[in-house]
């Protein structure tokens, strides 16, 4: 009886863990490469670059500027839309409910950071980060000049979450690269508010996986690599960029059972060995 209490307390007090232990829940942001949404008056802001081709779908919960020649190949929508000449394949304007795309940021950004795992200080120049099941990192700065690598090498079944403090660069030909499998909505760099360090900036740079934050604008120059990548905000976004895209991996999305599931059937069993525990005696 007792053991059998034990593994019922080991069981629900893992439930979290269980419950995360897929992809971060994004809610409607998963609709989209780029989302930027939020409740405030001057945010939720999104600009394309001239040059840009998105491979899906954009959000801003304010203002979108599509540059001349903009290719969206998904929805566009937004508060306020200034198109210059792009070329909207799906929806466009008030085309989803932007409070809750503020919202489902804010929460996937929240539940990022209650992931607090091994403090790597600041990181630059070249390291790799090997995956075993589900990992969670704190960074101060990430600075990564020209030449600079961070690899991320894990199999489809890995998770990384990177809880970013302090200031974010990347210099042109500085890489974020993925290998061996893991899924890039499976490795998330979480960059959290920062009253001093107010943005995520790179200029040309090769980067893959899923860049969140609530409370931090994106700056990405031109000459950016970004096959494998989407990027939310709650602040703001300006991308200069070219080709955007993020094929979405089937098998990174795991169904993972709702807490209440493994709850119940707990409970359900520790009253079946209770009952029958009271009828021995």
């Amino acid at each position: 009886m007792k053991n059998f209490l034990a593994f019922v307390f080991l069981c629900t007090a893992n439930l979290p863990f269980l419950a995360t232990a897929g992809i971060i829940n994004f809610g409607d942001a998963d609709n989209y490469i780029f989302a930027t949404a939020s409740t405030e008056q001057w945010s939720g802001n999104l600009l394309l670059g001239s040059e840009a081709h998105i491979f899906g779908s954009v959000a801003a919960s304010k203002t979108l500027e599509l540059g001349a020649g903009v290719i969206v190949d998904g929805d566009a929508c937004a508060g306020i839309t200034n198109n210059w000449g792009a070329t909207v394949a799906g929806a466009a304007g008030a085309c989803t409910d932007f409070t809750q795309l503020a919202n489902d940021i804010s929460s996937a950004a929240a539940q990022a950071q209650t992931f607090i795992g091994a403090n790597l200080g600041n990181v630059s120049g070249n390291s790799q980060f090997i995956g075993n099941g589900f990992q969670s990192f704190v960074i101060n700065d990430l600075l990564l000049a020209g030449g600079d690598t961070l690899t991320v090498l894990g199999s489809v079944e890995d998770y990384f979450v990177f809880n970013i403090f302090g200031q974010a660069k990347l210099g042109s030909g500085a890489n974020i690269l993925l290998s061996g499998g893991v899924a890039a909505e499976n490795v998330i760099f979480n960059f959290v508010a920062n009253p001093v360090a107010q943005s995520f900036e790179l200029g040309g740079a090769n980067i893959s996986g899923t860049f969140l934050s609530s409370g931090r604008t994106f700056i990405i120059g031109d000459g950016a690599t970004l096959n494998n990548s989407r990027f939310y905000s709650t602040e703001s976004i300006v991308a200069n960029v070219q080709d955007v895209r993020f094929p979405i991996s089937a098998e990174a999305n795991v169904p993972v059972p709702a807490p209440s599931t493994f709850a119940l059937f707990a409970i359900g069993m520790m009253g079946l060995v209770i009952r029958r525990f009271n009828k021995k005696s």
